[in-house]
């Protein structure tokens, strides 16, 4: 009986012990991959979930890798010319920063509630005032998505490079990105075929430095142009709720 008990307690340690360590190793972001054809041409893309106790959230200061509460790091809004600050409004965790440079055609505010992605009315602060009172993000870039419909982005012009968004689909809100050479009214067109209802841009270019940790713990990085990784001022990140 004695010994029978020993094993049944060892069991219940075990199980304990390994229900731990999966806690542990649970991913923070769900990594999926898919590819889509357009004309003769086959674009890949790389799109990245929060899990159940995650979210998005911005900060403006450097996010560790050896944070593991951070489950994913890359740029959000575009940073200025020297000397470098992110440009736009922007709302880390209630603080408002403020320059007078140009204003992004769109906005995305992180709250308790979600994400929402919104074109930018520059009369209507109210996203703006949420953000602060809630304590919650706010950064603005180039909409490229709105109620399901294609916004047209002229910034770019003809050039094709990598790319990034912040999308909104019926049932989740994830970061999509490509690491092929594209147009961007092309990448717009596809995130829409996705099931894009809002859509973001993320800062991309010189800038696409970024990183996701896996179940195991390690680190993998992103993006193939780092150029500009030393004037980052912003950050989009997937963290533990």
């Amino acid at each position: 009986m004695l010994i029978e008990m020993k094993k049944r307690i060892f069991f219940a340690a075990f199980v304990l012990v390994v229900s731990s360590l999966a806690a542990q190793r649970s991913a923070l972001v769900l990594v999926d991959t898919l590819s889509m054809q357009v004309d003769t041409l086959v674009f890949h893309f790389t799109t990245y979930t929060p899990a159940t106790d995650a979210g998005f959230a911005f900060m403006t200061t450097k996010p560790d890798t050896l944070n593991s509460n951070i489950g994913l790091c890359v740029v959000a809004a575009f940073t200025s010319k020297a000397p470098e600050h992110i440009v736009g409004t922007s709302v880390c965790n209630g603080k408002m920063l403020y320059y007078p440079t140009e204003s992004e055609s769109g906005y995305c505010l992180i709250t308790s509630s979600g994400v929402e992605i919104n074109p930018l009315d520059t009369n209507d602060r109210s996203a703006i005032t949420k953000a602060v009172r809630e304590k919650g993000d706010y950064f603005q870039q180039m909409i490229l998505v709105n109620r399901g419909k294609a916004v047209p982005t002229t910034i770019f012009r003809n050039r094709t490079t990598a790319r990034r968004a912040l999308v909104i689909t019926a049932s989740e809100t994830m970061l999509v990105e490509t690491d092929d050479r594209i147009h961007i009214d092309v990448f717009t067109d596809c995130l829409i075929r996705m099931g894009a209802i809002q859509a973001i841009y993320l800062d991309m270019g010189s800038w696409s430095e970024g990183w996701y940790r896996t179940s195991e713990g390690q680190i993998c990085r992103i993006g193939k142009n780092w150029k500009s990784s030393h004037l980052q001022t912003n950050w989009l990140v997937i963290k533990k709720r």
